[in-house]
């Protein structure tokens, strides 16, 4: 299937608006007695409870970017779940140099066309700049364990705009080919090996990613955990993964089999088994042209 290219519309917001459904879970109680938790829970982390006091208490407010960022329009880093929102607003900031965070950019640049919340005279970008430096020092000082980085990672990739993406409802798919000579750390079977993600846009807001495959393998490899990571291309790191939907793939178990690659790569699907049939939404920080979207693939196991 070809690539699909769609005319850019005109872009309102540099953050679209994003729908996400909520599941909601519910406990059941039977006849037995209720047993009271014993134990006190874990206390938050310093840069968790940083960010609880200081940025997320000024954005978090419907008078503040909560107008928009509290559930209506991703990222979500003013949603009343903090943990949630801090996990959203994590890879939106530049620990190492935070005075260099979209967030201060943001904060005065009057992209919600509301003047006295981000307007260039609402005076927000020196109280985020305040926040952000805060929030970092604590995040510096051993606030636990750092995540763990992923043991394979793929070189990022643009994603192309998502108004030029097709559709669910064109029935072709857009390819992203990862050149597996680029992963880190090397494996040398796949040294001449490609990663192939197909990629529609379900709406203003979401990718979806289904099919990937691995081709040009010189000796079967055991694969273990498939994780898509996201990002604005200005932001520093692979990203985040989306954890609403976007992680289905990280039980994902497959033999990847020996292959040859045709020469040149077709401009249609590779002719290999996906490791996982399954699809996944993702959700998409951006849709202009301003601060376009990375895309970065991570493995658990490839031996």
């Amino acid at each position: 299937m070809m690539p699909h290219r769609l005319g850019d519309p005109p872009n309102k917001r540099p953050w679209p608006i994003r729908a996400a459904g909520a599941i909601a879970s519910v406990a059941l109680l039977g006849c037995t007695a209720l047993v009271e938790p014993t134990g006190s829970p874990a206390p938050a982390s310093p840069g968790l409870e940083a960010f609880r006091s200081g940025f997320y208490a000024f954005a978090s407010p419907s008078t503040s970017c909560g107008l928009c960022h509290a559930s209506a329009q991703v990222p979500l880093f003013a949603s009343p779940d903090v943990d949630a929102a801090y996990a959203a607003a994590k890879p939106l900031v530049d620990f190492a140099d935070p005075t260099n965070s979209l967030f201060i950019v943001y904060a005065q640049n009057n992209h919600c066309g509301v003047a006295a919340v981000c307007g260039a005279n609402s005076g927000s970008g020196a109280i985020v700049q305040q926040d952000l430096v805060g929030w970092a020092g604590a995040e510096a000082s051993g606030s636990g364990p750092p995540a763990p980085a992923q043991p394979y990672l793929t070189a990022s990739m643009p994603i192309p705009a998502i108004s030029t993406l097709p559709t669910l409802m064109t029935g072709t798919t857009a390819l992203l080919r990862f050149a597996l000579s680029d992963l880190k750390p090397a494996v040398a079977s796949l040294g001449n090996a490609v990663l192939e993600l197909e990629l529609v846009a379900v709406n203003a807001t979401e990718y979806r990613f289904s099919s990937p495959k691995i081709g040009g393998s010189t000796a079967v490899v055991q694969l273990q955990g498939v994780h898509v990571f996201v990002k604005p291309s200005s932001v520093a790191g692979p990203g985040s993964e989306d954890t609403n939907q976007g992680d289905t793939w990280d039980g994902t178990m497959a033999s990847i089999p020996v292959s040859t690659l045709p020469s040149p790569l077709p401009n249609t699907p590779l002719a290999v088994a996906p490791l996982d049939t399954r699809a996944i939404a993702v959700g998409a920080y951006t849709s202009s042209g301003v601060l376009n979207d990375t895309i970065t693939v991570g493995f658990d196991v490839l031996q």
